[in-house]
């Protein structure tokens, strides 16, 4: 029994080195393929990947394309071609038609800028602004008593706005990590209950807060901040080019 188990062992030790040296081999090839010079590797292309380069070849030079141009934009693309060769995929597998990987190089897909956290805060924090400005309009437009206690002055409306707008911000930023990286539902669920604790605090806290430091305007005045906050908002997506939506 122990003698089955030590030859067991033993094969599977042999396979596993067997395994590694391929792979080991594997890397030095592709290294090599990497590193070889382009003239080189067009001489290792076989017959149906050399046929597909002369036509790509052709088609970019029948778009503008300098021959210069047409050859670097080629060159970048045979290391990947002669490596996947030796795997046995040739280019129109690898790239689709002809037409379809001229296109690409000609027209290439930009890729969308990373938004910085301090960028889409900011978005989002405007956005808050608007609609807050916009309640605050609404409930000082139907209110028909004065609370001597209101809250809801203008720095009140400043604070809440950036508080949501970070809070809202970190939590799409969350979502859009792939899954295995998102923090658990209990994890996100607590950070916004601790946020919107806070928040309440706040409200309660500028209670305390003179009207002379925290002074609440009048229905047009909230309506007109709200209306000068989404301008605000919408001339700085347009200046940093974000495309994302607050909401998700």
């Amino acid at each position: 029994m122990s003698e089955d188990l030590r030859d067991k062992n033993k094969q599977a030790a042999e396979k596993q080195k067997v395994t590694s040296a391929k792979n080991e081999k594997k890397e030095e090839i592709k290294s090599e393929i990497y590193s070889a010079d382009a003239d080189d590797l067009r001489k290792k292309l076989s017959n149906k990947n050399a046929e597909y380069i002369f036509k790509l070849n052709k088609y970019l030079l029948d778009n503008g394309f300098k021959e210069d141009e047409a050859k670097e934009a080629i060159d970048k693309m045979l290391p990947e071609i002669v490596d996947n060769q030796i795997k046995g995929i040739p280019a129109n597998q690898l790239y689709g038609p002809v037409t379809q990987r001229a296109q690409d190089i000609v027209h290439p897909v930009k890729k969308a800028k990373k938004t910085p956290f301090w960028a889409s805060w900011l978005d989002t924090s405007l956005l808050f602004f608007a609609l807050f400005g916009a309640l605050y309009g609404i409930v000082a437009l139907t209110s028909k008593t004065k609370d001597p206690n209101n809250q809801t002055g203008i720095i009140t409306l400043l604070v809440l706005s950036a508080m949501w707008g970070g809070l809202l911000t970190w939590f799409n930023n969350q979502m859009k990590k792939p899954k295995d990286q998102r923090p658990g539902w209990g994890i996100t669920i607590a950070y916004l209950v601790v946020g919107l604790v806070f928040m309440f605090v706040f409200l309660a806290g500028m209670t305390l807060v003179p009207t002379v430091i925290n002074p609440a305007l009048n229905a047009i005045g909230y309506f007109i901040a709200a209306v000068i906050a989404f301008g605000i908002r919408f001339a700085f997506r347009q200046i940093t080019g974000i495309k994302e939506r607050s909401f998700f």
